[in-house]
């Protein structure tokens, strides 16, 4: 086999040929004989999985031309002459074969489609990126109350100041993640004797400054605190000593003492808070679960990571386990993994007995092999849960030999040159890139300012001053609300814009209130009570029951606009809104 290694990792960033070097190995086992249907390459988007099956059938048929051929010549040890002879022949193989590119999700999806009655489905289910959102959420706050959890979540919103949507996002990320947080415990407490310490402290403060005849009326005003809950938002109690300020008249030492038994009690007061905001969600997940289980084997539709989750239930928590391990294995011999460093713990757990017996060389995988490329630097599906360490791990327990792609093709040498600066105190063992020879140049500047949207702005403004066209420039933000802070100020300085969210009417303040107005009425739930007066920046009040049956939607909508006067600013979103509502008969 030459310099073919069976057991490789590529370790690569971007623009640095980790594409090329994944249909170099997929070729290569073509040409060295492999079952094109017993290779599983594994991607993380349709996408990727499409553009990888057009590429090797493109490279075939364009061999003579392609760099391609002399990698695969390289690593086969098989002649250029050999090479272009066979490959009509590996093509023909290749697209006749039922091919096994695809995504995580979908090899996933078609393990459970095999084993689906032991997780209480029918083979048909669908497959969608998240189960739809509002059944859900019903379904969630009747389960909460038949479990007597409905004080829990209303507690958990108030302390956390967090709106239902962000803890429903949160009980997703936990129940994704449940199998990897079984061990994490949370008891509630309720011991509030840090108060008194800290209260203690504080009176302490109180009469040296009351003692001292230089304090100002300022100083005097600073720590004039009554309660507990306003020490805690007070600045001076976050500073390392109170020798500065208006505190410097009037300094002691003992000043320092009071204030760190202060700091240790506000530690104390985080800390229990924060046990119990997680004591109370680890309580909800459970019933979050239940919520999602019940959804979709009553509708049959089921979310990736419900997928992901009841393939690792049925591979490992039943005693057919080897059983269907073995049925499952049987069709893979080789393996291939794009942008490893974006697997989640779970997708590995799933994959490993796989992986463990393609990598034991025995039997039926003697000449079987694994391959996975990724870049540490990166993960892109974070918020699936991605682990980056995860590929140091991986190639540590598997014994896989780890080799650099060091030179980036794609981006020019001061932007390759600054990432490299960026990163080389950051990652241990870090390995410069490089760039190709005729790549000189780029631009790349860091501003600091407080003054973000400011900085923004001006530096919008000097490219437009330089000749570049509006279209080419991209501003990138954190949150929608941040696009569309951005937004607003560019125009007001007549900036033509387009943002993702400007067509999103689901983002615009004025319609999020409304929809939570909708959802009070229909569900009768406290939390979209707060969240509706919380858009409108009012004390929350009674909302009038209103009959359902009795009006159309547009009427409740515009019932609901009138009372609480949101057309004052003449809402251009909500006639938008008006004309979507009219289209539907009711909730």
């Amino acid at each position: 086999m030459s310099g073919f290694v069976k057991n490789v990792a590529y370790e690569a960033s971007a623009g640095s040929g980790k594409t090329f070097m994944l249909v170099v190995r997929y070729l290569s086992l073509l040409f060295m004989g492999a079952d094109p249907a017993k290779i599983l390459a594994l991607t993380f988007t349709n996408k990727a999985a499409a553009e990888m099956s057009e590429r090797i059938g493109e490279t075939l048929e364009d061999l003579p031309n392609r760099g391609e051929l002399e990698e695969i010549v390289k690593l086969t040890g098989l002649s250029r002459e050999y090479l272009l002879q066979e490959r009509h022949k590996v093509l023909g193989q290749f697209l006749n074969a039922q091919t096994k590119i695809m995504t995580i999700d979908s090899f996933f999806t078609k393990i459970l489609r095999k084993f689906s009655l032991y997780g209480g489905l029918m083979p048909d289910f669908t497959t969608a990126s998240a189960q739809h959102e509002l059944k859900l959420l019903e379904r969630f706050l009747v389960e909460a109350d038949v479990a007597n959890k409905k004080k829990v979540l209303i507690d958990l919103a108030l302390e956390s100041k967090k709106r239902l949507v962000s803890l429903f996002a949160l009980l997703n990320e936990l129940y994704e993640k449940q199998e990897e947080l079984e061990e994490f415990r949370f008891v509630k407490s309720f011991d509030k004797s840090y108060e008194a310490k800290a209260m203690e402290a504080l009176k302490a403060i109180q009469a040296l400054v009351a003692s001292c005849t230089t304090a100002s009326a300022t100083l005097k005003k600073v720590v004039a605190i009554e309660e507990f809950e306003s020490l805690v938002d007070a600045s001076w109690v976050y500073k390392e000593s109170l020798e500065y300020w208006v505190f410097k008249k009037c300094f002691s030492p003992e000043m320092d003492t009071h204030l760190h038994t202060i700091q240790e009690a506000v530690r104390e007061y985080f800390s229990q808070r924060e046990n119990n905001f997680f004591a109370n969600l680890f309580e909800l997940v459970a019933v979050y679960k239940k919520a999602k289980r019940s959804l979709y084997q009553e509708d049959g539709e089921l979310s990736f990571s419900d997928v992901t989750l009841l393939v690792y239930e049925i591979l490992h928590h039943f005693d057919t386990s080897e059983f269907l391990y073995f049925r499952l294995d049987a069709t893979i011999e080789h393996m291939l993994l794009d942008e490893f460093q974006d697997t989640s713990t779970l997708q590995y757990k799933i994959l490993k007995p796989l992986i463990d017996e393609i990598t034991s060389g025995s039997g039926i995988f003697e000449q079987s092999s694994f391959f996975f490329v990724g870049d540490v630097k990166q993960s892109i599906y974070r918020f699936r849960g991605g682990v980056s360490a995860l590929f140091d791990y991986v190639a540590k327990e598997q014994g896989t030999v780890v080799e650099k792609l060091r030179t980036n093709y794609r981006s020019l040498s001061n932007v390759v040159e600054f990432v490299n600066a960026t990163f080389l105190e950051k990652i241990e063992n870090y390995t410069p890139q490089l760039t190709r020879e005729d790549a000189q140049g780029g631009y790349v500047q860091v501003v600091q300012n407080d003054e973000v949207l400011e900085e923004m702005l001006i530096q919008v403004q000097r490219f437009l001053e330089l000749g570049a066209k509006s279209d080419a420039i991209a501003v990138l933000c954190s949150t929608n609300g941040d696009g569309e802070e951005v937004k607003n100020l560019l125009e007001a300085n007549g900036i033509e814009v387009v943002t993702e969210t400007t067509t999103k009417l689901i983002h615009q303040k004025s319609v999020r209130a409304v929809l939570e107005y909708l959802k009070y009425l229909y569900f009768s739930q406290e939390i979209y009570k707060e969240n509706f007066f919380a858009l409108l920046g009012q004390d929350t009040q009674p909302i009038p029951r209103v009959e359902l049956g009795k009006y159309t939607l547009v009427e409740l909508v515009k019932r609901c606009i009138e009372r609480y006067g949101l057309f004052r600013d003449d809402d251009a979103n909500l006639l938008r809104f008006l004309d979507v509502v009219a289209g539907f008969k009711d909730i």
